[in-house]
């Protein structure tokens, strides 16, 4: 197993150049997975963004409906 995501971020360019070299296929692997777990917190988060945008529009619309015609006065 190559560096945790907190150890990659906390080395500095020299260090992680050096444990690069030492197991470059270790590295390779672990850049790979932190590509594809990117792309699926990417497509998660936007998943939420349209249910959230679809969430907003309807309920302020009944909202808007609710307050036109009297209800809530």
């Amino acid at each position: 197993m190559f560096r945790r995501y907190d150890l990659i971020i906390e080395s500095d360019g020299a260090d992680l150049v050096r444990d690069v070299s030492l197991d470059l296929h270790k590295a390779q692997v672990k850049l790979r997975k932190i590509q594809e777990r990117l792309q699926g917190v990417q497509e998660q988060a936007a998943a939420q963004v349209q249910l959230l945008k679809v969430t907003e529009t309807k309920l302020s619309a009944a909202i808007e409906a609710a307050l036109s015609s009297g209800c809530g006065t």
